[in-house]
């Protein structure tokens, strides 16, 4: 398993075209440079009127496959 560290910041109306297209994908860069292709579905439940902004770790299995995306306190 690997871990990334992600620090996040979408206004609403950078992410509104993502809520028209359920298959819409955010490119965002890990700490350490890597740019990952996430899928939105993931980051939904952290969106707010503002959008959204934070620290997040997303972990991926062997198969680099996403098995959570969680915020950061």
């Amino acid at each position: 398993m690997r871990q990334y560290l992600l620090s996040i910041h979408f206004s609403y109306s950078e992410l509104e075209a993502a809520y028209q297209r359920p298959d819409m994908r955010l490119l965002l860069r890990a700490d350490g440079g890597q740019l990952l292709s996430v899928p939105f579905r993931y980051l939904r439940p952290y969106v707010g009127p503002s959008g959204i902004q934070g620290r997040f770790a997303l972990e991926l299995d062997e198969q680099n496959q996403i098995r959570r995306l969680y915020a950061l306190p």
